[in-house]
């Protein structure tokens, strides 16, 4: 049917949902930098999800786009089901004990983590209410 093409189609929901694995799995890193802060030799981790997505839909800032029909065009969704939470060590100097964790760093991450985490169900919040309203032939509220 045309309608479930149009709502269902596109590759929206299976980003959002990866976006909400991110944000998830790097609270969880956040949570044990910070943790962690005071453990000698410990080094902060994070992890990138713009990156992972960029390299899953294509290479730099533009988009490499494969067609699997003469009739439609757009990235891979195998591509970016198969993204996967990759940690990275941070880059900042060590103090004496060999710790890396910077707890003003730290805490600034968890703060935008968390607004991104918001935002993200934001997003799929009103998707959600879109295709309500596009069912029961309401407007939206």
């Amino acid at each position: 049917m045309l309608i479930d093409r149009l709502l269902f189609a596109d590759k929206t929901p299976l980003v959002l949902k990866k976006a909400l694995d991110f944000q998830s799995e790097r609270h969880l890193l956040i949570s044990s930098n910070i943790s962690n802060m005071d453990t000698p030799g410990y080094q902060a981790k994070d992890i990138d999800f713009k990156g992972a997505l960029r390299t899953a839909l294509g290479t730099g800032e533009g988009l490499a786009i494969r067609t699997t029909n003469r009739h439609h065009i757009g990235p891979n969704s195998e591509d970016i089901k198969g993204l996967q939470a990759e940690p990275f060590g941070e880059p900042d100097a060590a103090k004496s004990n060999g710790n890396n964790v910077n707890i003003d760093k730290e805490m600034m991450k968890l703060a935008e983590n968390q607004i991104a985490y918001n935002a993200t169900i934001q997003m799929i919040s009103k998707r959600t209410s879109t295709i309500r309203a596009a069912i029961t032939e309401n407007a939206q509220g």
